[in-house]
């Protein structure tokens, strides 16, 4: 029979929390959410202070005309906007931090579902080789009984061959069970910052079965919780401000100078005040281009947000469906399978040493122990895989 491969035989076992904060608060995944949230923070940081003042001087010097008069002009000018634009941009910059913040969260949970999904691909694929070496030991023990009996001339030889056949069609599928448990582990390793530095002698450890969800109209009461969906609000709620701020077009943003200007000659000079106001006249255009677009974009990010909404509320009853069913399965599966497949072996093993049966039956039953305990993992593994996207969904997959 084959060994056990190392990384099933090495200890501690690695958890499923211990994997998903190992993936999570690598270097690479903090360092994403920091710069997504530092270029949502510019935004906010961009309209939180006034445009600066610009500094103008104008030195006119016709030394040609009477006096050699000299004319030179200071002036400091601001621009000003008293129509509150400016706070509303502020406003909506401050909600799409909001919604980088979501972005964020939405993207954790997705990739925390893929490191859990891994994790427990690996767990399916090492319970599986178990069973596999648990199938190659009861046909060792068989063929140890059997020769027995060979030699004793209580059966032919052919039954000894059929079985040393069976036998190594068990530990080929023995070695696929294993290329698919090391696949299953590269494709976890790929989620770690230092793939060299993964520890491939390990293995892993946990429920394979997940626990019953609660009640269907608890998820579908989180639903709002949804990062994503949280995203996708605040987004449109910064466009209904950046959409009101372009409807304020009625008082135009306007330039406001001070300054002095002076005029030296050879038997005069004298000094007098500047100011000066540049208006923007709205005649050719009420800055429509700006509100449609606004508005536009308004209009289609509530689109995407009552379709996102739609989506995810069918998604979610969709997964707790699935999963639900899922484990009445595993139940059913196991209430009537394992008893059944325990009885068949024994009264195939009676019936074979009685003569009243042959190595194809008695092979039969032990296969079909076989086929319940590998289908009744893939069972199990897919209502896995259904209460990770459930989590995902709901509030339940964002906190690490």
């Amino acid at each position: 029979m084959l060994p056990l491969p190392a990384h099933a035989q090495a200890a501690p076992p690695l958890t499923e929390a211990q994997t998903v904060e190992k993936v999570l608060q690598q270097t690479n995944v903090r360092s994403w959410i920091e710069g997504t949230i530092n270029e949502a923070q510019s935004d906010v940081e961009e309209f939180s202070h006034w445009d600066n003042p610009t500094f103008s001087y104008a030195l006119d010097a016709p030394h040609l005309r009477d006096q050699n008069a000299t004319e030179q002009s200071y002036m400091i000018s601001q621009s000003v906007d008293l129509s509150g634009r400016r706070e509303l941009r502020q406003s909506a910059a401050k909600l799409r931090l909001q919604s980088a913040t979501a972005t964020t969260q939405s993207r954790l949970a997705l990739f925390k579902a893929e490191t859990r999904q891994r994790f427990f691909d690996v767990l399916h694929q090492q319970q599986r080789l178990q069973a596999i070496n648990a199938w190659t030991q009861r046909l060792a023990e068989l063929e140890r009984i059997i020769r027995e009996r060979t030699s004793a001339g209580d059966v032919s030889g052919y039954d000894l061959k059929r079985l040393q056949r069976e036998y190594a069609s068990a530990t080929t599928q023995q070695q696929a069970e294993q290329a698919a448990l090391r696949r299953s582990w590269e494709q976890l390793n790929a989620l770690w910052e230092n793939h060299d530095a993964a520890d491939h002698e390990a293995s892993v450890s946990g429920e394979l079965l997940p626990a019953a969800p609660a009640a269907l109209d608890r998820f579908l009461a989180e639903l709002e919780q949804n990062p994503a969906l949280q995203s996708l609000a605040q987004q449109k709620a910064a466009l209904d401000l950046n959409a009101e701020a372009a409807e304020r077009w009625k008082i135009p943003k306007f330039n406001l100078g001070v300054g002095a200007k002076t005029f030296d000659a050879t038997n005069y000079s004298d000094t007098a005040l500047l100011v000066n106001v540049d208006v923007p006249l709205p005649l050719w255009s009420q800055n429509n281009a700006e509100r449609m677009r606004y508005h536009a974009q308004a209009q289609k990010a509530d689109s995407e947000y009552r379709l996102a909404h739609q989506k995810t509320y069918g998604e979610i009853r969709g997964s707790w469906q699935e999963l639900t069913g899922l484990l009445q399965a595993v139940q059913t599966f196991e209430q009537q399978g394992q008893a059944v497949s325990d009885e068949l072996i024994n009264i195939a093993n009676i019936s074979y040493q009685a003569g009243e049966i042959g190595i194809f039956e008695l092979l039969d039953a032990y296969r079909e122990r076989q086929t319940y305990d590998l289908d009744r993992l893939d069972l199990m593994h897919k209502a896995r895989n259904a209460s990770i996207e459930l989590d995902r969904l709901t509030a339940a997959g964002i906190t690490p």
